[in-house]
């Protein structure tokens, strides 16, 4: 691994020559390397969340924070807190707040942009798949799930021009599914088992790759051809994986430490591919002392990478060590 540099801050988006960068309710861009960072534009969240936003502990213990950026259309979707916002030549629009907690992913591509309900949901009602339309500026649900506690997530596939989505969590709930009408139909590709409980989906031209989510299971990583036929067990890792990029050709996921008898490590971890079959693992942060309950999981988060971004990893640790700043990693 090469020099690790440190930016203030969580890097939550890399386009080609350009880095957008979130400080409490603040985001800043940075266009070349070794720049200095220009404040772009200020959330409009409230005055006390503007000041918790600023604050560690208090934004931890609150669950705020810049949570997902994507564009579309030549617009920029913004996840913070539990709301949405849209910014183009006109300024920043409130799209209002999400349906359950915050979600684990944004997706956009073909114009589209989506995101999965994420909530306790212990009653198992119904849970949705939203899309935006982006010109009304308006979130309409675009599928409903039955019997699914909730969604993990909805992510493109560039080289089948299909979006993916992710449910859990019991072994009927989890699933992998695939549409490639645009929520007009969704197949079940493979489900049934914690070890197919996912999150994240990463994709190339022959694999589809994820890593389980099962705490209560050793897990791994896996890839697996877009049929669901064959699904090959890569490597075991220390966690649950919740969160994953593609960097170039590079795979990364990471782990998240959180209360489990079986996954008993106090690190989460960063594991990297060149070529998808060998699996290394690159980092690790040790949690902090703070609860997992009130403070949140151990966690590595990742931006969103456009193609063409180049070969430099972003990576934001989360409640353990190095909480706050984000390492930035030439692959």
């Amino acid at each position: 691994m090469q020099k690790t540099d440190l930016i203030s801050g969580r890097v939550v988006a890399v386009k080609p020559h350009e880095l957008l960068v979130a400080r409490g309710a603040k985001l800043l861009k940075r266009f070349q390397e070794g720049a200095g960072l220009e404040l772009w534009h200020t959330l409009p969240v409230s005055w006390w969340q503007q000041l918790a936003m600023q604050v560690p502990f208090a934004a931890r213990a609150l669950r705020l924070g810049v949570h997902h950026v994507v564009e579309a259309q030549g617009k920029t979707v913004i996840v913070a807190n539990k709301a949405s916002y849209l910014i183009d030549e006109g300024g920043i629009t409130s799209l209002g707040e999400l349906q359950g907690s915050r979600p684990m992913a944004l997706c956009a591509a073909e114009g589209q942009v989506y995101y999965g309900e994420y909530r306790s949901n212990p009653e198992r009602s119904a849970v949705h798949v939203f899309g935006l339309d982006v010109e009304r500026k308006v979130w309409t649900p675009v599928w409903s799930f039955q019997g699914v506690r909730h969604v993990h997530g909805v992510f493109y596939d560039p080289y089948a021009q299909a979006f993916w989505v992710t449910t859990g969590d019991s072994n009927e709930e989890s699933a992998i599914w695939r549409t490639d009408d645009e929520f007009s139909s969704l197949k079940k590709v493979v489900g049934g088992s914690q070890q197919v409980r996912a999150v994240q989906l990463l994709f190339t031209e022959d694999h589809v790759y994820f890593g389980s989510d099962a705490p209560d299971e050793p897990n791994h990583i896996y890839r697996m051809d877009r049929g669901g036929a064959k699904v090959e067990r890569l490597c075991p890792v220390g966690g649950s994986v919740f969160y994953g990029c593609k960097v170039g050709n590079h795979l990364v996921f990471s782990t998240a430490v959180e209360p489990s008898d079986v996954n008993t490590g106090k690190e989460a971890e960063v594991w990297h591919s060149s070529e998808g079959e060998h699996w290394n693992r690159l980092l690790c942060f040790p949690k902090d002392r703070l609860s997992m309950k009130y403070f949140q999981y151990g966690q590595v988060l990742f931006p969103q990478v456009s193609e063409g971004a180049g070969n430099t990893l972003y990576c934001t640790p989360f409640a353990v060590k190095g909480h706050g700043k984000t390492l930035e990693i030439p692959l």
